[in-house]
């Protein structure tokens, strides 16, 4: 089980360091906040399906309401969120 601890997260760049810190380092990656490659590395580990939780959801659905792009029809972490249940087949996603 992987756990994400978002609940002190300001920033896009504190998400990508906690995903890389909990998540993508260990599984051979290092995330620079591109969303196609997040939706990679999450096939990436040897045993799937695997579970995954992001602590402090809530907080990140405010602190992160904001668009990193013009390119981005939505905020960034409502795309995240659709990133993490579009892979349901790899990880068994639980948002606390």
């Amino acid at each position: 089980m992987y756990v994400i601890d978002c609940r002190d997260v300001q920033s896009f760049e504190d998400l990508i360091d906690k995903f890389n810190k909990g998540f993508i380092e260990s599984v051979g990656g290092k995330w620079n906040g591109h969303l196609d490659a997040l939706n990679d590395y999450l096939s990436w580990p040897d045993k799937v399906p695997y579970e995954m939780v992001i602590l402090g959801s809530e907080h990140c659905s405010r602190t992160l309401d904001f668009r990193v792009s013009e390119r981005h029809e939505k905020a960034i972490w409502p795309l995240i969120v659709d990133i993490l249940r579009a892979n349901s087949d790899c990880v068994h996603m639980k948002f606390k």
